[in-house]
């Protein structure tokens, strides 16, 4: 079965939009920090290869998880193939609450609370340690990107097939991981702009509140399949 492109687009810009939420871009620099045994302030001083290789192994460790998460929606949604019309309708509906709840128009508690790991710098640590914290910040990171990784989710249960939803995860993963790896690689740079980011996160949530609510109108109402079909229409006919 062939991965609509549109589908693609939409992961590569959810992974995009995880990175450059609230929960994570501030926290770039403190794991960069943990996995190197440097402390923040002196990351800018550190050789840049052993960072770029303790991002890298980070990126690895929650992208394998990621994709398995979704290989199994993939897997599941094929097993449950005539349920999915109601469930990608139930998920549509979700995408809108979610949607609203990243723009400020409503608040979710649950989705406030942040679970994240106590991380200490000072002690030196090796790459398969950074493959871990990957891991563990796939298995058990804060709410905050769970409503934008749902929808990717969602659009790998509605392929039903393990392959493509492998395929999606692994497009979100490379949106959430390389600008994570060019951060590290401009590390010197990084740290005083991601400073100076702050006032940009809330416009980041907000657009991708936006971006939520039209995916589950289009889902709802059955446009995102019509929108897919004419853009690879388009694609075929060039």
């Amino acid at each position: 079965m062939e991965t609509p492109s549109v589908s693609l687009t939409a992961a590569l810009i959810a992974g995009l939009l995880s990175f450059f939420s609230p929960c994570v871009l501030p926290l770039v620099p403190i794991y960069l920090g943990y996995m190197t045994g440097a402390v923040t302030s002196s990351l800018g001083q550190t050789k840049r290869l052993p960072i770029v290789m303790h991002a890298l192994f980070f990126v690895l460790g929650f992208g394998l998880i990621f994709v398995l998460m979704g290989a199994a929606a993939g897997w599941v949604g094929g097993i449950i193939y005539t349920w999915m019309p109601y469930i990608v309708k139930i998920g549509g509906a979700l995408l809108i609450v979610f949607g609203l709840h990243m723009t400020g128009l409503i608040s979710i508690p649950l989705l406030n609370i942040e679970k994240r790991l106590e991380l200490q710098s000072g002690q030196r640590r090796n790459y398969w340690t950074s493959f871990l914290v990957g891991v563990v910040f796939a298995a058990g990171w804060t709410p905050c990107i769970g409503p934008v990784l749902s929808a990717i989710l969602l659009l790998a249960a509605d392929s039903q097939t393990a392959t493509t939803g492998a395929l999606l995860l692994s497009v979100y993963t490379l949106g959430l991981g390389i600008p994570f790896i060019a951060v590290a690689a401009l590390i010197h740079l990084a740290i005083p702009a991601l400073r100076k980011a702050g006032k940009w996160l809330r416009i980041a949530s907000i657009v991708g509140g936006v971006l939520l609510i039209v995916m589950g109108v289009l889902l709802i109402t059955g446009l995102f399949a019509t929108l897919t079909f004419w853009l690879n229409s388009l694609t075929f006919a060039e």
